[in-house]
C-alpha cells in the first residue's frame, strides 16, 4: 500500500501531466512559428515600421510585403505614423481559411459539444465575424463593387478575403495552426478544450495587431470561379456565350480592383482600430473613405494615383471629424453659458447697510 505522502505526490504528478503536455506543445509551436516571422524592411518618411511577415516561402513573403507596405504607407501619410508592432500572416496554398474553423467552433457550441465555459466564448467570436462580414457588405453595396452585375456574394469570395486575428479568433487560429489545419484533428482539439486552454496559446502576445492574408492563388481562383459560375448561369447559345465570356473578361480587371480595394481596406481598418483613439463608427467611416477610392465605379475624390487619392480622401474625412468636434465643443460651451445667465439675472443686488 502506498504511503499517504507517496500517494499525494503521485496524484499531484498525474494532475500536472496535462499541464506539462500543454506547455510542451506550446513551446514546440513557438519553436516552429518564430523562425518564420521576419521584420519587413518597411521605411516610410524615413521611419522604419515594426511590421513583421509570417511566410513559408520567399514568394509568399514578397507577396505579403508588397500588400502590407502599400497599406502601411497610406496609413502613415493619412492617419498616424505609428502603425504599432504588427504581424501579417500569409496563408499557405491548400490551407483552409480561418473562417471555416470559426464556423466549426460556433456549430459545435450550438450543438452542446463543447465545454460550457469554452462555448461561452461563442458570442465574442460571432461579434468579430459579424463586424468583419458587415464591413464587406457595407463596402460592396452602392459602390460599384458588384462588377457590372456579377454577384460578389460573401461566401463566394470569402476565401480571398483577409481578416484581423484578434480575441478568441486569434486563439482558434493558433489551435488550428498547431494541428496543421487538419479538420479532424482541429475538431478533436475543440472537443477537448477546457477553460484556460485557449489563453495558453500566446504566439501573438508581443504584437499590437495581427492580420491574416489569404494566399495569392486564393484571389486568382475566386476570380476564375466567379466568371465560370456566371457563364454556367447563362441559358444561351454557343456564340452568345462566347460574347458573354468576352464581356466578363473585360470586367475581370474591375472585379479584381474592387476585391483588392476591400482587402486593403480590411488591413487599413485593423491597424487604425488598434493604433488610434477613434471610435468604431469613426474607424468605419475612415475605412469607407479609403476603400471608395479603389472602387472601379466609385466617385473619385480627385485625380492622381490610388495612393494619392486614398490619402487625400482619408485626410478629408479626418478634417470633418475635427470640424464636428470643434462645433460640438462650441455648442457645449454656449449651452453652459446660456444655462448660467438666468441664475445670474435672478440674483438681487445687495444693499449696503
Amino acid at each position: 500500500m502506498l504511503s499517504p505522502w507517496l500517494g499525494l505526490l503521485l496524484a499531484i504528478g498525474l494532475l500536472l501531466i496535462p499541464a506539462i503536455a500543454q506547455g510542451e506543445k506550446a513551446t514546440t509551436a513557438m519553436d516552429q512559428f518564430s523562425p518564420l516571422v521576419k521584420l519587413a524592411p518597411f521605411v516610410v518618411n524615413g521611419q522604419s515600421l515594426a511590421i513583421s511577415i509570417y511566410a513559408r516561402t520567399s514568394s509568399d513573403r514578397r507577396y505579403g510585403e508588397h500588400f502590407a507596405e502599400g497599406v502601411a504607407r497610406d496609413i502613415c501619410e493619412a492617419v498616424t505614423e505609428s502603425t504599432g508592432k504588427g504581424l501579417v500572416i500569409i496563408g499557405a496554398k491548400g490551407e483552409p481559411h480561418p473562417i471555416f474553423f470559426y464556423r466549426k467552433f460556433l456549430a459545435l457550441a450550438k450543438d452542446g459539444k463543447l465545454d460550457p465555459a469554452v462555448a461561452a466564448r461563442g458570442p465574442e467570436l460571432s461579434k468579430l465575424m459579424d463586424r468583419w462580414e458587415h464591413t464587406f457588405d457595407d463596402d460592396k453595396s452602392g459602390k460599384g463593387a458588384k462588377g457590372d452585375d456579377l454577384d460578389l456574394d460573401f461566401d463566394k469570395i470569402v476565401t480571398a478575403l483577409p481578416l484581423p486575428l484578434e480575441g478568441v479568433g486569434a486563439k482558434l487560429y493558433q489551435l488550428a495552426w498547431e494541428e496543421k489545419f487538419d479538420d479532424a484533428k482541429v475538431e478533436a482539439s475543440l472537443h477537448a478544450l477546457r477553460p484556460g486552454d485557449l489563453e495558453r496559446r500566446d504566439l501573438f502576445k508581443s504584437f499590437d495587431w495581427v492580420f491574416y492574408l489569404p494566399p495569392k492563388n486564393a484571389f486568382d481562383q475566386v476570380l476564375d470561379d466567379l466568371i465560370a459560375q456566371a457563364l454556367k448561369q447563362e441559358d444561351i447559345g454557343f456564340f452568345a456565350r462566347v460574347a458573354v465570356k468576352g464581356a466578363l473578361l473585360v470586367v475581370k480587371p474591375k472585379i479584381r480592383r474592387a476585391i483588392e480595394g476591400m482587402r486593403q481596406g480590411m488591413m487599413f481598418m485593423t491597424v487604425i482600430q488598434a493604433q488610434t483613439h477613434y471610435s468604431e463608427a469613426e474607424v468605419s467611416a475612415l475605412t469607407d473613405a479609403y476603400i471608395e477610392e479603389f472602387m472601379p465605379e466609385g466617385k473619385k475624390s480627385t485625380s492622381g494615383s490610388d495612393h494619392e487619392r486614398a490619402v487625400k480622401a482619408v485626410r478629408t474625412r479626418l478634417q470633418k471629424f475635427e470640424a464636428n468636434e470643434a462645433s460640438l465643443a462650441k455648442t457645449t460651451v454656449e449651452s453652459s453659458t446660456t444655462q448660467r445667465l438666468p441664475a445670474e439675472k435672478n440674483q438681487s443686488p445687495t444693499s449696503d447697510p
